[in-house]
């Protein structure tokens, strides 16, 4: 008697103890993290990451200068170390060999994992992520394709990058590069199809779950006022920087905040801080790269 009494409770425990994982929605093996106390996310725009190999299927020699060097190394890993993101996206990045060696030579000891699938780019600048969280899986969505406002055919420039990253995130890292300004209406057309499709997919993958936790991080290259960007906050997504008068293209004559942290609503009620990083102690950012890095804390 005494033995059943005991299994019975046992089982009971076990019952109780399966609850929170049957009630965690999607992904059954592991419960969703109850917050994400302490998490910083990082983007930046590294400008023209290239390194000093000529890639013949690549126009990744137009730039002046051509590839980095050890001194913007450097700087730009201070400023990488003192931001000290778990999560790091970034852009117009050359390779996963060039970023792999900035990270094993000048953030060695952070635990960044890098992710980089080449992309779309005539020039080879692509999307990247590091990342000191598990990954669970990574998407490129660079054969997607989609139609523009003029009923053309388009696909992402560069690519959309997803990254799916376990605890405590338990979400999806969207990266992106969207058309440059170069091409006027025409590249109007493109960017605002990016843009658009960005949103339709983050959809897919979600976002009509109220407990998503997503956001689409990176360089949109449009203000906060136009089609871009208006269609993805009327669309559902939350800009985490809103009404910041912080400008993250630092070239005159722009000085624009072309660089955003788009959230679904509930990984952006989980935010903490989200700001522009214009200033970093006596580091000089604008001697690191044309963009500031976005900074969110949760």
């Amino acid at each position: 008697m005494q033995r059943a009494l005991l299994l019975f409770v046992l089982a009971g425990a076990v019952l109780i103890g399966l609850f929170p994982r049957l009630s965690a929605g999607p992904g059954l093996d592991r419960p969703r993290a109850a917050e994400l106390d302490g998490l910083r996310l990082v983007s930046w725009n590294l400008e023209n990451w290239f390194d000093k190999y000529d890639d013949p299927y690549r126009r990744d020699e137009v730039t002046k200068p051509a590839y980095i060097n050890e001194s913007r190394q450097e700087r730009c890993a201070a400023v990488l170390r003192e931001l000290n993101g778990d999560i790091v996206a970034l852009q117009e990045v050359e390779n996963r060999f060039v970023l792999q060696q900035f990270v094993d030579t000048y953030l060695s000891g952070m635990g960044y994992q890098v992710v980089l699938v080449e992309g779309n780019d005539s020039r080879g600048i692509d999307c990247a992520l590091l990342t000191k969280l598990p990954i669970d899986a990574v998407t490129s969505y660079r054969h997607r394709k989609f139609a523009g406002a003029d009923g053309g055919p388009q696909r992402f420039r560069r690519d959309l990058l997803r990254v799916s990253l376990g605890a405590p995130l338990e979400g999806d890292i969207y990266v992106v590069h969207l058309k440059s300004q170069h091409g006027g209406e025409a590249a109007d057309i493109v960017r605002e199809a990016e843009s658009a499709e960005v949103l339709r997919i983050v959809r897919e993958n979600g976002m009509r779950d109220g407990g998503y936790r997503a956001v689409v991080i990176g360089d949109f290259n449009e203000v906060p006022e136009l089609p871009t960007i208006t269609q993805s906050v009327e669309g559902g997504l939350v800009d985490s920087m809103a009404g910041t008068e912080r400008y993250t293209y630092n070239k005159e004559p722009y000085l624009t905040r072309i660089d955003f942290a788009l959230m679904s609503g509930a990984l952006a009620s989980e935010v903490a801080t989200a700001e522009v990083i214009n200033e970093l102690g006596n580091h000089r950012l604008e001697a690191c790269s044309d963009h500031y890095p976005l900074l969110v804390t949760f």
